[in-house]
C-alpha cells in the first residue's frame, strides 16, 4: 500500500511538473501582434511632381468672351515643394500641416502646316500656402495613411515661358511675369493623400502618396475674361525625421 501511494505521488508530481513547463514553453513562443502606437511629431521634406491642368469657361457674368485657342492648352508637368510636420492623434488619425511653395498650370503649343514657324508657352501659377489634412494611418514602422486636406493659397506670382521659331528657322525665348490685380490673392484647395511611410530606428525615414488637388476658386478676379480653376494630380516623395 505504501508503495503504491508513493508511486502515486510520484507520477502526480512529474505530471504537474510537466504541465507547467509546457504552459510556460507556449507562453514564451506566442508571437506579439502588430501593435499600432501613437505617431510621434515629425517633421519632412517633400516634392510633388504634379500633372497639372485646369477647367476654363467664358466669364458669363462680363464678356463672356469665347475661349479660341485657349482651348486646345494642353496639361503641363510641374514641381511643387512642401516644409511639412505630421503629428499622431490616438492610434489610428495624424495631422499633417506645412509650409508649400505650390505650382499650377498649363501649356500650349503651335506648328505651322505651311512653313517652318512654331509657338509654344507653359503657364506657371505660383502660390504659398498651408497645407491642412487629416488622415487615417495604420502600421507602426510601416505606415499606411489615406485622408483629405485643404490648403490656403497666396498668390505670388504669374510666370508665362515663350519660345518660337520664324518661317526663316530662327528661334527665340521670352519670359512674362505678372504680378498684377487680375489674380484674386488669394485661393482654396482642397485635396486627398494616399501613400505610405517607413521610419527606421535611427528616427529618420521616408514616403511616397498619390495626391489629387482642385482649386476651388477662380484664380482671376470676377472682371477677368476667363473662369479658371486648376486641378492635378501626382506623385510627392519626401524624407521625414522624428523629433525628440
Amino acid at each position: 500500500m505504501k508503495s503504491f501511494l508513493l508511486l502515486a505521488l510520484s507520477f502526480m508530481g512529474f505530471y504537474t511538473i510537466g504541465f507547467s513547463q509546457l504552459e510556460i514553453q507556449s507562453q514564451q513562443t506566442k508571437k506579439a501582434g502588430w501593435q499600432n502606437t501613437k505617431l510621434p511629431t515629425q517633421c519632412s521634406f517633400e516634392v510633388e511632381r504634379g500633372h497639372a491642368y485646369r477647367k476654363l469657361l467664358p466669364n458669363e457674368t462680363f464678356l463672356n468672351k469665347p475661349l479660341g485657342e485657349l482651348a486646345n492648352e494642353v496639361p503641363s508637368n510641374l514641381c511643387s515643394f512642401r516644409l511639412g510636420i505630421q503629428t499622431g492623434i490616438g492610434k489610428f488619425f495624424r495631422f499633417d500641416s506645412g509650409l508649400q511653395w505650390l505650382q499650377n498650370g498649363e501649356a500650349y503649343q503651335f506648328i505651322s502646316t505651311t512653313s517652318d514657324s512654331t509657338y509654344a508657352y507653359v503657364n506657371r501659377y505660383r502660390y504659398l500656402g498651408m497645407p491642412l489634412a487629416l488622415s487615417f494611418q495604420y502600421g507602426h514602422s510601416i505606415r499606411f495613411f489615406i485622408g483629405p486636406g485643404i490648403n490656403p493659397l497666396i498668390f505670388n506670382r504669374f510666370i508665362q515661358n515663350q519660345n518660337w521659331t520664324t518661317a526663316l528657322g530662327s528661334k527665340q525665348d521670352a519670359s512674362v511675369k505678372i504680378k498684377n490685380n487680375q489674380f484674386n490673392a488669394a485661393v482654396l484647395q482642397a485635396f486627398i493623400q494616399i501613400g505610405v511611410q517607413f521610419t527606421a530606428k535611427s528616427g529618420w525615414g521616408i514616403s511616397s502618396k498619390y495626391i489629387y488637388r482642385q482649386q476651388l476658386i477662380n484664380t482671376h478676379t470676377k472682371y477677368y475674361d476667363y473662369l479658371h480653376k486648376p486641378y492635378a494630380w501626382g506623385l510627392e516623395f519626401g524624407i521625414t525625421k522624428t523629433l525628440p
